[in-house]
């Protein structure tokens, strides 16, 4: 190669990194800040951060952090876990939808947000609470409906603040399931409370199929722990049925 070739090449490579680190940092950043809808569905957290001023009519500059959606889509619609895999988490770039005015021009009706994926599209519906991915190459589709939840749960980049939630929610609920035992043996006897113990073993493994987990059934990723605490905060909520 010629010394000029060689120098074209290296400011072609120096202009592409140059750009690429532009458009890295003028992307909203995955930050509480920014944080403007989580969304649960099927034991999985969505989280949508946007990064446009105040006033703003429409935003390009959202982006979406979620579990590989690609993954989540093939695993209903086949309606079993692919594999033995977590849900890797994927960044998809956003932005607002909206109707057009009578002009053809100026945005009017507030429709949603679009994102998309390497080989998919998806809308998030805040009026129907629902989420909708359709596939690029195939005629696979499908609508999950999510519930809206403003606990900001992070999926990346705060993997301390995640281990901390984790180790509080998993501690409140090893304690909150012994009170409640103790108080069911206690008020309707031994028999009570080993059906309660059985159909904790039972959740508990219904956790990690919903959630993903290891053979102990302890999470291994900051996904699968963030799963996992949405999963122990409704469990704890269900435990006065034992003794209402």
């Amino acid at each position: 190669m010629s010394l000029i070739a060689a120098c074209s090449l290296r400011r072609i490579t120096l202009f592409s990194g140059l750009m690429l680190a532009a458009s890295f940092s003028s992307a909203v950043a995955p930050l509480e800040a920014t944080f403007i809808l989580g969304m649960d569905i099927q034991g999985q957290r969505l989280n949508l951060y946007e990064g446009c001023t105040e006033g703003h009519v429409t935003c390009d500059d959202m982006l979406l952090v979620a579990p590989d959606l690609g993954q989540l889509l093939q695993t209903k619609l086949l309606n079993e876990r692919l594999d033995k895999s977590p849900y890797a988490i994927k960044l998809y770039p956003a932005k607002t939808k909206h109707s057009l005015c009578k002009d053809g021009v100026t945005p009017c009706g507030f429709q949603g947000y679009t994102f998309k994926g390497e080989d998919f599209n998806g809308l998030i519906d805040p009026l129907n609470n629902e989420l909708y991915i359709t596939s690029n190459w195939t005629t696979d589709s499908d609508t999950f409906l999510y519930t809206e939840n403003r606990t900001y749960l992070p999926l990346v980049s705060q993997a301390k603040l995640i281990d901390t939630m984790y180790k509080t929610s998993d501690q409140a609920l090893n304690s909150s399931y012994t009170n409640t035992r103790q108080a069911v043996r206690r008020l309707y006897g031994k028999q009570m409370a080993d059906d309660l113990k059985q159909e904790q073993l039972q959740w508990i493994k219904q956790r990690s199929k919903d959630c993903g987990a290891d053979v102990k059934h302890q999470p291994r990723t900051q996904a699968e722990k963030v799963c996992f605490i949405q999963q122990n905060d409704t469990r704890e909520q269900a435990w006065f049925l034992w003794i209402d």
